[in-house]
């Protein structure tokens, strides 16, 4: 039970980091079928949150908000990078590089805890799928 709690903990930090990072740079994007994609995988993004908090809670357990100095550095980040290039493609690139962090993260996370249950590794791995689906889905903007 532990080892799920904590995957889901992470796991929720983690897509609520990738649903700020998508509100951070929407509105800086260009094309319509880009800006389009964008807001597709933010509810994408919401629609697993759901299911991650929605298991926290039938386990009586809190959500995990991303650590301050984490959600700071990447708002800080994103700014400086979009002060010297907003164009649809450094969007992408920086969206890829968070997608990255996500599989990279949550894949750690899903071998540390791996005495979670095969429900809580699916709900892992749903987010590490989502995140690929994401990346690929970029890759026409760079």
């Amino acid at each position: 039970m532990t080892d799920d709690v904590e995957l889901l903990k992470e796991c929720d930090s983690g897509v609520q980091m990738g649903i700020q990072g998508i509100n951070e740079v929407i509105d800086n994007a260009y094309g319509e079928d880009f800006k389009n994609m964008l807001e597709k995988y933010s509810g994408e993004h919401e629609k697993i949150l759901g299911r991650i908090e929605d298991k926290l809670d039938e386990m009586g357990e809190s959500f995990k908000e991303p650590h301050p100095m984490a959600k700071f550095g990447s708002q800080m980040s994103t700014s400086m990078k979009m002060m010297m290039n907003d164009s649809d493609e450094k969007i992408a690139d920086i969206m890829m590089d968070g997608c990255n962090m996500g599989i990279k993260s949550v894949s750690r996370y899903m071998n540390e805890y791996a005495g979670a249950s095969k429900e809580v590794m699916d709900i892992a791995n749903s987010v590490v799928v989502l995140e690929q689906n994401f990346m690929n889905d970029l890759r026409q903007y760079l």
